[in-house]
């Protein structure tokens, strides 16, 4: 039997607002700002556990830049501070007895294992004498994998909640997109291409208005990603739509056809706008652009792994003295703009086989169906391995997190509950053919 969890919110929720109000008393600045963003989020996730990862996304990266003023470290800890919350109104939900336990997968061993290595290499980092700071930096790009992992597993435990997180998801993007596609100098399309192939898999089932308002929306996502001018974002879109069109059956071939129209559509009503054109004519600018000292930073990294292939030179590693086009000569590690670099020169073959093996997992899962829902996700987990080769972003890869979480769920429960929305409800798939452990 379900227990209410009424009575207790209503207590917690006193306790939260009391707390926000001492916070912002009595803590100084940016200080009490942020205990005050904790605090809030923790209430909201108390109630509703499925917002944690479309809030943390969308709402850190727009708090996160609104906030940092372009430090990083600030940008990260809000990110950071979100997912505590997330954490800890979760904790609760499980002392308070209304959190049902969760299904195991087929990847929560390879990610726990992530999460040892993590320890094991940063307190070799240490002990070799890397720095702690940098030790803290390089960990914190290999964590941030399993820890996006099981926050999804934790929280998207049921096809509703992973319905209502998509959904809160998309219209934060819309808003988010909505707000600054005309934007000049903006980047991204990473929050975008997430949403797109599941959109892709929905238009190819719905019908009528619902179908409309669905397409239109992934050819406006597609047009973001069109101008994100980001190289790596274009070949993980590329091979996402490759596996799209070759493995998925006739109804995502469907959707992808239709989406496709729409974002022409979409493109020629956007391009009105003078914002839009000047974002567009940034897209030759960034091809004809050379990767800089890029290549130079990679060659250092690929060297401290040639010298220890199998373990690294632990997290936190730096090379100092080196000289990078405009920069003189700096100091080149922990992070490489190249995750893989980043991964064999602060773990080696042993870490990087470690991060590929529950990301693999996940993807076998997801493109052993044509109809799926897991298949878009499987598919955005091979866009994103690749794009992997070519970028390291500051705020980590945790989509090599989500994604491969959102993939093992959805082929738990087979895409029931947007088959029911749909219209057009199919069987479910056996659960021993997903790879999902009961």
């Amino acid at each position: 039997m379900r227990v209410p969890i009424v009575a207790p919110t209503v207590l917690l929720g006193g306790a939260g607002l009391g707390a926000l109000v001492t916070v912002v008393t009595l803590l100084p600045g940016a200080v009490g700002l942020a205990a005050s963003v904790g605090v809030l989020s923790c209430g909201v996730f108390l109630l509703w556990p499925w917002a944690v990862l479309p809030v943390g996304i969308i709402g850190g990266a727009v708090i996160g830049a609104v906030l940092s003023g372009g430090d990083v470290r600030a940008y990260i800890a809000v990110k950071v501070l979100l997912l505590a919350a997330g954490g800890v109104a979760l904790a609760a939900r499980h002392w308070l007895r209304v959190e049902k336990p969760t299904r195991r997968t087929a990847a929560d061993v390879g990610m726990l294992s992530l999460i040892g290595l993590t320890v094991v290499a940063a307190t070799y980092g240490l002990a070799v004498g890397n720095l702690p700071s940098e030790v803290l930096v390089a960990a914190y790009q290999v964590a941030t994998i399993p820890v996006y992992f099981f926050v999804a597993v934790h929280t998207l435990t049921t096809p509703r909640r992973i319905l209502a997180a998509g959904v809160l998801y998309v219209v934060l993007a819309g808003a988010f997109t909505a707000i600054s596609v005309a934007t000049p100098g903006r980047h991204g399309g990473l929050i975008t291409l997430m949403a797109i192939p599941p959109l892709i898999w929905i238009a190819g089932r719905l019908r009528g208005w619902r179908r409309n308002g669905v397409l239109v929306l992934g050819g406006f996502f597609a047009v973001d990603v069109l101008l994100a001018s980001y190289r790596g974002i274009w070949l993980a879109a590329a091979l996402t739509f490759l596996i799209v069109l070759v493995r998925g059956g006739r109804t995502v071939r469907t959707g992808l056809a239709a989406t496709a129209v729409a974002a022409v559509a979409v493109a020629a009503v956007l391009a009105l706008q003078p914002g839009v054109r000047e974002r567009a004519d940034e897209i030759t600018k960034g091809l004809q652009q050379s990767a800089g000292y890029r290549g130079v930073e990679s060659s250092v990294g690929l060297g401290v792994f040639a010298d220890q292939p199998l373990v690294g030179a632990g997290l936190g590693q730096t090379t100092p003295g080196i000289y990078l086009s405009g920069f003189t000569f700096t100091d080149v590690g922990p992070v490489y703009h190249a995750f893989y670099v980043t991964v064999l020169a602060n773990l080696g073959l042993v870490g990087l086989l470690l991060v590929l093996w529950p990301i693999v997992r996940s993807i076998r899962v997801g493109l052993r169906g044509r109809d799926g829902i897991s298949l878009p996700f499987a598919a955005l987990s091979c866009g994103f391995l690749a794009a992997a080769v070519f970028a390291a972003p500051t705020d980590g890869h945790w989509e090599l997190g989500l994604l491969p979480a959102l993939t093992l769920l959805t082929a738990q429960h087979d895409g029931a509950r947007l088959r029911r929305l749909s219209g057009a409800p199919l069987p479910l798939r056996p659960l021993r053919r997903t790879g999902v452990a009961a």
